[in-house]
């Protein structure tokens, strides 16, 4: 049997598992978890399995951007185990997160060659349609787009460094994230 960790909220875990890991997730204790997990093709094939863990507090992320994953050996990454910063990852991709207040706005250039854009669920299952938190995404003469808790989209603004924004218009704080793609 390996490590066992207890991840909480506001916790990242990020593990290649390129030549193979065993691995498994639990829920700890009683309660049903709710969590994202989130696969990317890595740049360079056959590498050894690595696992960095970070933390980023709600405070942290309260309506702002704050850069939570980024390539490995860009400005600012820290390749340990445990560290402050964004964890490492071996793809060209940049993960933002946000929890926007209620009314708030927020704009973010795009240094990719397009985006993604998620909308976490944090008001609990729904097989319905989407409700919870409401945001508009827009950008400069493009056009507006609603999403729900739950919902997600491709952003293409044009150019490197254009950017979008994204406006809270719904009745609760709205829990973001931001994939930049390369």
């Amino acid at each position: 049997m390996g490590n066992i960790e207890i991840l909480k909220r506001g916790d990242l875990q990020m593990t290649s598992t390129d030549t193979g890991i065993s691995h498994s997730e639990k829920a700890h204790g009683s309660k049903q978890v709710h969590f994202l997990q989130i696969w990317a093709l890595p740049s360079v094939s056959r590498l050894p399995p690595k696992y960095y863990t970070r933390h980023f507090t709600d405070e942290e992320k309260k309506d702002t951007w704050v850069k939570i994953v980024a390539p490995a050996g860009a400005e600012g990454v820290i390749v340990e185990r445990e560290a402050a910063g964004p964890a490492p990852v071996q793809s060209p991709l940049t993960l933002y997160a946000t929890i926007l207040s209620q009314g708030k706005s927020l704009n973010r250039p795009l240094e990719g060659k397009k985006g993604y854009i998620h909308v976490i669920q944090t008001s609990g299952y729904n097989e319905g349609k989407a409700n919870g938190a409401s945001v508009k995404v827009s950008s400069r003469g493009g056009e507006v787009l609603t999403l729900r808790e739950g919902d997600g989209a491709y952003i293409f603004v044009g150019n490197k460094g254009n950017q979008f924004t994204v406006e809270n218009d719904g009745e609760r704080s709205a829990e973001i994230l931001v994939f930049d793609l390369d």
